[in-house]
C-alpha cells in the first residue's frame, strides 16, 4: 500500500495532465503571466486606494472603510458564482479561457475611474463612486481572477508540481508589485515645491492608474493565450473520461457541501481572518511609513519595494521547504514569523532604539526588517496555493464532482477580504484615534501615530497567532493527498475501461 501511494504522489489523474505531470517552461511562465495583473490590482488598490480615498481626495476613514465593505459583501457573492459558473462552462475554448478574454478592458476602465473621482462630489458622493466604481472592479476581476485560479490547479495535480505552478504565479505577482510602485514613486510621486510628500499629490494618482489598466490588459490577454492550448488539451481527456460530465452542481449546493468538508472549513477560515489582517496593514502601510516613521516618499518606496523583493527571494525556497516540512508546518510557521518581524521593528521604534532622526539610516533598517518580513513570509503565499489545489482533490474525491472554480471562487473571496474587510477596519480604527486628514506630516499628533503603529505591529500579530492555530488542525498532508490521488487515478482507470 505505502509504495502504491508513493508512486501516486507522483501521478496525475487522467482529467488533469499527461505523462509524468511534469508542465512545460513555457505554460508556467505564460500561466505565471497572468498574475502580475493581480500584482498591478493589488499594488493599486490596496496599497494606494484607501490612502488616496483618505488623505488626497478627503474622504473620511469610516465611509472609506464602509464602501469597501458593501463592495466586499458584493463581491462575496459574485465569486463562488461565477467560479461556479466556470466549473460548468463548455465551449471550444474550454471552461476557464472565455472569461480569461472577457475581462481585461473593463476592469482597465474601472482602475482608471476609481484614481478620477470629480472634485465636485461631496463626502457621500465620493463614497458612491468609490463604491460603485470598486464593485464593479471586482466583479470584472473576478471574472478574471478566479478562473485562472481554477485553472492553475487544472494544469497539474503532482503535489510538487502544484507547489511550482503556485510559484510561477507568486514570482510574476511580486513583479506586478514592484512595476506599479517603481511608476508610483519614482515617476508620479516625485516630490514637488507643492507636495514635499509626492504620494499626497492628487494629480499623480490619474496617470498612475491609467499605465496600471494597460498593463492589466496586456499580461491577462498574453497569459490566456499562453496557457490556451494545454487548457483545451485537459478539457478534451475530462470530457473524454467522464470527469468533467460530473459537473460541480449549483451553487447553494457546492456551499454546503464545501462546509462538510473538514479541509476546506479549515482553511477558508484561517486564510480568511490571515487576509484580512494582512489588508489591515496594507492599508495603513503607506500611514505609517509616512506618518509614524515619517520617510521621504523615495524612503517608501525603497520600504515596499524592499518587502515585494523578500516575498520574491523567500517564494524560490517555497518548493524546496514544502517537500522538506510538508505545506501546512511551512505555511503556519512563515506567516507568524513574518508578522513578528515588523512588529519587533515598530516595539524597537517606540522604545527609541531605532534611530528616527537619521532618515538615510532609519530607511536602511526598515527596508532590511521589511525585506526579512518578505522572505519569510514568500513561501506561505505560494504554499497557501498549492494546499488550495490539494482541497480541490479532497473535494472531487469525496463528492465526486471537479469544482476548481467553485473551490477558487471561495478563496478569491478571502483574498479579496483583505481590501474590503481590512480597510473597513483600518477606515474605523483610524476615526476612533481622530487622525487627521489632509494635513503635513508634522501637524500629526505623536499620540496618534503611536496609536497607529500598534494597531499594525503588536495588534496584528496577536490576531494572526489566533488564525494560525485555526490553521494548525488543516489535515491534509502530503502521504493523505498521495492516497486521495491513488484512488482517483484508479476510480477514473475502471471507467475508461467501462467504456
Amino acid at each position: 500500500m505505502a509504495s502504491a501511494v508513493e508512486a501516486a504522489g507522483d501521478r496525475k489523474p487522467a482529467n488533469l495532465a499527461k505523462g509524468d505531470g511534469r508542465l512545460p517552461l513555457a505554460t508556467k511562465l505564460s500561466y505565471g503571466l497572468g498574475e502580475a495583473a493581480e500584482g498591478v490590482k493589488t499594488a493599486t488598490l490596496e496599497t494606494f486606494l484607501f490612502f488616496f480615498y483618505v488623505q488626497v481626495v478627503g474622504l473620511s476613514g469610516s465611509l472609506t472603510g464602509l464602501a469597501l465593505l458593501i463592495a466586499l459583501v458584493f463581491d462575496g457573492i459574485t465569486d463562488p458564482i461565477i467560479g461556479n459558473i466556470s466549473d460548468n462552462f463548455r465551449s471550444r475554448l474550454g471552461r476557464r479561457h472565455p472569461f480569461l478574454y472577457l475581462a481585461p478592458v473593463p476592469l482597465a476602465i474601472c482602475l482608471f475611474l476609481l484614481f478620477s473621482p470629480p472634485d465636485t462630489l461631496s463626502q457621500w458622493g465620493l463614497f458612491a463612486w468609490l463604491l460603485g466604481f470598486t464593485a464593479v472592479g471586482r466583479l470584472m476581476q473576478s471574472f478574471y481572477f478566479v478562473p485562472h485560479m481554477a485553472l492553475g490547479a487544472e494544469l497539474s495535480s503532482d503535489f510538487k508540481e502544484r507547489v511550482s505552478v503556485s510559484g510561477y504565479r507568486a514570482m510574476f505577482a511580486y513583479i506586478g508589485r514592484l512595476t506599479v510602485l517603481g511608476l508610483a514613486f519614482s515617476l508620479f510621486f516625485r516630490p514637488t515645491e507643492a507636495f514635499p510628500n509626492g504620494q499626497l499629490n492628487p494629480d499623480a494618482y490619474q496617470p498612475l492608474a491609467l499605465i496600471c489598466g494597460a498593463i492589466v490588459i496586456v499580461v491577462i490577454f498574453a497569459s490566456a493565450l499562453g496557457t490556451q492550448r494545454r487548457a483545451q488539451e485537459g478539457y478534451a481527456r475530462g470530457t473524454a473520461n467522464g470527469s468533467l460530465a460530473t459537473g460541480s452542481g449549483g451553487l447553494i449546493r457546492n456551499l454546503l457541501t464545501a462546509f462538510r468538508l473538514k479541509a476546506f472549513t479549515i482553511y477558508f477560515v484561517a486564510i480568511l481572518i490571515s487576509y484580512v489582517l494582512g489588508g489591515v496593514q496594507a492599508a495603513l502601510n503607506i500611514h505609517l511609513n509616512t506618518y509614524f516613521w515619517r520617510l521621504p516618499p523615495t524612503g517608501v518606496q525603497a520600504v515596499l519595494v524592499a518587502n515585494v523583493f523578500g516575498f520574491m527571494a523567500g517564494a524560490f525556497i517555497a518548493r524546496a521547504l514544502a517537500h522538506r516540512f510538508d505545506k501546512k508546518p511551512v505555511y503556519v510557521a512563515c506567516v507568524v514569523f513574518s508578522v513578528i518581524v515588523p512588529a519587533a521593528t515598530i516595539g524597537l521604534g517606540l522604545a527609541g532604539v531605532i534611530p528616527l532622526d537619521d532618515k538615510g539610516l532609519l530607511t536602511v533598517i526598515l527596508a532590511t526588517s521589511t525585506f526579512v518580513s518578505g522572505f519569510i513570509g514568500g513561501p506561505a503565499v505560494v504554499v497557501a496555493g498549492a494546499m488550495l489545489a490539494d482541497v480541490a482533490d479532497a473535494y472531487h474525491h469525496r463528492f465526486r464532482g471537479r469544482s476548481e472554480g467553485f473551490l477558487f471562487g471561495a478563496s478569491a473571496f478571502t483574498r479579496k477580504a483583505s481590501l474590503g474587510v481590512g480597510g473597513a477596519i483600518a477606515g474605523v480604527a483610524l476615526d476612533v484615534i481622530r487622525f487627521p486628514r489632509g494635513v503635513p506630516v508634522d501637524a500629526v499628533p505623536h499620540e496618534a501615530t503611536v496609536q497607529l503603529a500598534v494597531l499594525y505591529g503588536p495588534a496584528m500579530l496577536i490576531f494572526t497567532c489566533i488564525s494560525m492555530s485555526i490553521m494548525w488542525a488543516y489535515p491534509l498532508s502530503r502521504q493523505r493527498h498521495a492516497e486521495i490521488l491513488a484512488d482517483l487515478e484508479r476510480e477514473e482507470r475502471a471507467a475508461t475501461q467501462g467504456q
